[in-house]
């Protein structure tokens, strides 16, 4: 009896199951996310230097922002950690004029925007986790800042883990 129970684990090498712990660890990381900021969207995006590229996206209100979606990156609210590498709130981005006037905004119809840098142990800014949501949010929790930047980092971790092993 054991064997059966243990046959379909052998059958998985170790890029299989690492990819697969990778996938279940950080979708279940966007879940708490969207639950923690009470928004609809979370995802996590790579960057590299022109680009906004989405790793995992939780998205039960269906934005259209899809894993494997490319945007330019200077066009993104996440740009700002490439800058100032802190986490970054906005309540309601249509009165924020730093902000109100990029194209994802208007494309995406983001009126609120939670998200924090990622980044590897090794010290690499790797992108951005972030929560997006088309109504206006109050982010009065004083946690929440960190809350999100613990979320960031376990991820950074879980993305060098399999980076270093498969050395992507």
């Amino acid at each position: 009896m054991l064997s059966s129970v243990t046959a379909p684990q052998s059958l998985l090498s170790p890029e299989e199951r690492a990819a697969i712990a990778e996938i279940e660890a950080t979708t279940s990381i966007l879940q708490l996310v969207t639950r923690l900021t009470n928004m609809r969207f979370a995802g996590i995006a790579k960057f590299t230097d022109q680009d906004w590229i989405v790793c995992s996206a939780y998205d039960p209100m269906e934005m259209g922002i899809n894993v494997d979606d490319v945007l330019d990156l200077e066009t993104t609210l996440c740009s700002e950690f490439c800058v100032n590498p802190q986490t970054l709130f906005i309540p309601q981005v249509s009165a924020d004029g730093r902000f109100a006037t990029r194209p994802v905004v208007k494309q995406y119809a983001i009126e609120s925007y939670a998200g924090a840098p990622i980044f590897l142990p090794d010290g690499r800014l790797f992108g951005a986790l972030c929560a997006l949501d088309s109504r206006a949010m109050l982010f009065d929790d004083p946690n929440l800042p960190e809350t999100l930047s613990l979320f960031a980092r376990l991820i950074g971790c879980i993305f060098f883990a399999n980076l270093t092993a498969n050395d992507c």
